[in-house]
């Protein structure tokens, strides 16, 4: 026993006695500087780089087994073909290892590591190689084929792998970049970046402890144009053993100005707890709060199976800010509004939960002034999506956005600078010669793509004054084919009840409406629509109606199908035929107008036809009504491609035209008078032809009185004889 405590101790003594002279004599016997040029050669054979070590390299050995590095200022030429500036470029590298606590407690000590004044210049050519291609390490192709294909002697994947060695405990007393500057040159795309005075401090470095970092670097780029600054700081603890990474209080900040940015400045910051645990391959990120814009947005997130089969979930809110003055911020004119305070208020909060072929977005509730929109939806397989949505609005007032008449417009802006006048000698732009082409009306490549099921009511919707009550809308669409089926709603104490279809798979869209009104009071809609009850009644209308084409012009001029109008008890206020008639009657008869102010308006106690339509031309030949003094019937044509019409009524008077027993009139009971309703939409001429009941009242008594004379000369055998 004796003997093995001396031959221990003998040992253990001379591997003292080894490692005190090791640190005296290898400083001492052994100068790195006299390898500077081979290390060179060997860099240079390796990359084709010339590595220039123009300062010192001070290596020591200490006790109780640890080791020194200093480097002074060194640097690597770049790669050929990118210039005469250096790829990397350091002013001097400080670094200390403890090599005893690795072989004796599994542990690896390290010093402050210090580095200054490192350059690193990035550049990718017009080729779209880079400047470090060649340093990455890539293995040729065949190479890698190689190496996974078996060969003879080769470990077989089946068997057991050796049983990996414990990872080490780090500690590192911390590292500290000072002043380097690295720049991003990319002549494809034409732009250049330069981080520059960028420094990186972390703290002491044990692991399980909270440690701090911080990095900040200025920012100057000139395509896109962009200049400031960039921070970040936190607290993270670092557990390599246990695969878990903790960066709580984690702090971002850009502070940015530049012509690339909207409104050309921005100060936003990102902040939040994050921890990531690589054995459960879990993501959480906590008290995520983003600012940017005017805009503040609150969130969490959280992500499992990140290697395999990944899942998220989180939640997110955006608290209430002035979309107007987002919009300023943001450098976006938006165009005055009749409401001044619209777009003035707005927020939103949702969940969401999904994994790599599914997003479903739930309790979601948002506001943008008075209108509250909640609901929920989806999105599936996002190779192809397909989107769903359940949504509801308590109102939607699209008038309140309307825009605001050049009067209004004026009141709400300050008076603008006067624009300076252009120098006389500089050229008028040519004028276009060639005609806009038509704007298209449906996006038909994003229909093609869309596939969507989905579902929107809103309480109540206003648009163009008209207000419609209980609107449910059911939206469908596949591979192009589009359908709005239906969209039904309260309407005017009716209702209406609409089914649209629009194909986009073919060359041209083709559009299809069915449209059902029923019970709609006409005079309180045009009320509420131009401020005035030009119609009255109550209205039911169908209408089957096709079309095709991609702009205005060709979907009215393509527009085919047939058009069902009853409206009863109601006026048609420009349609003044008994007024037409009496001034008419007047002026063929020589006497003066009617001075009596009348209703303007033609009453009705029924209206109703049938309208056909035919490439943009609607003909009618049945349009008949009824009302306590007259019967009409109509026919003729209005061309809505040349906003032209073209159409008669017959009139058939039940009373007279007399105003009251004291005033001139002729008395036309029974006779139909045509009244004829034709011009430019924007023009139309009314016309009552009292001169052919006239002609017609004419030959009727010379046809009575010819026929008297006939019967009294020859008797009864001529009666009636001669008609004209």
């Amino acid at each position: 026993m004796n003997k093995l405590i001396k031959i221990i101790l003998w040992s253990l003594a001379s591997l003292v006695v080894i490692v005190v002279l090791a640190a005296i004599l290898i400083p001492v016997l052994v100068n790195p500087n006299d390898y500077k040029d081979e290390i060179a050669q060997q860099v240079y054979q390796k990359t084709g780089r010339t590595l220039t070590i123009e300062g010192d390299i001070d290596l020591s050995i200490s006790l109780p087994l640890s080791v020194s590095l200093d480097l002074g200022k060194t640097e690597l030429s770049n790669a050929k073909g990118f210039g005469d500036q250096p790829f990397a470029r350091i002013e001097g590298i400080s670094l200390y290892v403890a090599i005893m606590p690795l072989l004796t407690q599994n542990r690896l000590d390290i010093g402050e590591v210090r580095l200054d004044n490192m350059t690193l210049n990035l550049i990718k050519n017009k080729d779209g190689k880079t400047n470090w291609a060649d340093l990455s390490g890539e293995k040729p192709a065949q190479e890698k084929t190689a190496k996974t294909n078996k060969t003879p002697g080769s470990k077989d994947s089946s068997e057991p792998a050796a049983e990996k060695a414990p990872m080490p405990a780090i500690s590192v007393a911390g590292l500290n970049i000072k002043d380097a500057q690295i720049s991003w040159t990319d002549k494809q795309n034409n732009q250049h970046i330069v981080l520059s005075k960028a420094n990186i401090s972390i703290s002491e470095l044990i692991e399980n402890k909270p440690f701090e970092l911080d990095i900040s670097t200025l920012i100057n780029s000139s395509s896109p144009d962009i200049k400031g600054s960039f921070k970040l700081s936190s607290s993270p603890t670092i557990s390599l053993a246990q695969q878990l990474f903790k960066l709580p209080q984690t702090q971002l900040t850009l502070d940015l100005t530049g012509s690339a940015l909207p409104g050309g400045a921005t100060k936003t910051t990102l902040g939040g707890d994050i921890v990531f645990d690589g054995l459960k391959q879990l993501l959480d990120i906590n008290g995520m709060q983003l600012t940017s814009y005017e805009m503040v947005i609150n969130g969490q997130f959280q992500a499992s199976k990140l290697d395999t089969t990944p899942e998220y979930n989180g939640k997110v809110s955006i608290e209430k800010f002035s979309p107007k003055q987002l919009a300023a911020a943001l450098g976006a004119a938006l165009p005055a509004m009749k409401e001044k305070q619209a777009l003035s208020s707005a927020d939103a909060k949702l969940s969401f939960k999904g994994d790599q072929n599914k997003l479903n977005i739930s309790s979601l509730t948002a506001n943008l002034d008075d209108t509250a929109l909640t609901g929920t939806a989806v999105i599936k397989n996002f190779q192809k999506p397909v989107y769903g949505f359940n949504l509801k609005l308590n109102q939607l007032n699209l008038d309140y956005y309307a825009m605001a008449t050049p009067e209004q417009a004026a009141s709400q802006k300050p008076v603008a600078k006067t624009a300076p006048k252009q120098s006389s000698t500089s050229k008028p732009k040519a004028a276009s010669t060639g005609k806009p082409a038509a704007a298209p009306v449906f996006p038909v490549e994003t229909l093609r793509g869309l596939n969507l099921d989905g579902k929107l009511t809103i309480g109540q919707f206003i648009a163009g004054g008209a207000k419609m009550t209980n609107v449910v809308i059911v939206l469908k669409g596949k591979d192009g084919l589009v359908q709005l089926a239906p969209l039904k709603a309260d309407l005017y104490k009716g209702n209406i009840n609409l089914k649209t279809t629009l194909d986009a798979r073919g060359n041209t869209p083709r559009l299809k409406i069915i449209n059902e009104l029923k019970g709609v009071q006409i005079g309180d809609l045009l009320q509420d629509v131009s401020g005035s009850q030009e119609i009255t009644g109550t209205a039911n209308i169908s209408a089957n109606i096709t079309t095709t084409g991609n702009d205005k012009d060709r979907l009215i001029k393509n527009s085919n199908g047939v058009v069902k109008l009853l409206v009863a008890n109601g006026h048609i206020k420009k349609l003044d035929v008994i007024n037409t008639l009496r001034k008419a009657d007047a002026i063929l008869k020589g006497r003066a107008a009617p001075t009596q102010d009348q209703e303007q308006n033609t009453k009705f106690s029924e209206l109703k036809g049938t309208f056909n339509i035919k490439n943009g031309v609607v003909k009618n030949n049945d349009l008949s009504s009824k009302s306590p003094v007259m019967e009409l019937t109509g026919a003729g044509y209005a061309d809505l491609p040349k906003e032209y019409l073209d159409y008669t009524l017959q009139v058939k008077l039940l009373n007279s035209l007399k105003i009251d027993e004291n005033s001139q009139g002729t008395d036309y009971r029974g006779k139909e008078i045509p009244y004829t309703i034709k011009g430019k939409f924007s023009d139309l001429k009314q016309e009552a032809s009292i001169s052919k009941v006239l002609e017609q009242q004419a030959k009727k008594k010379v046809e009575e009185k010819l026929n008297e004379k006939l019967e009294e000369k020859f008797g009864d055998k001529f009666k009636g004889l001669l008609k004209f």
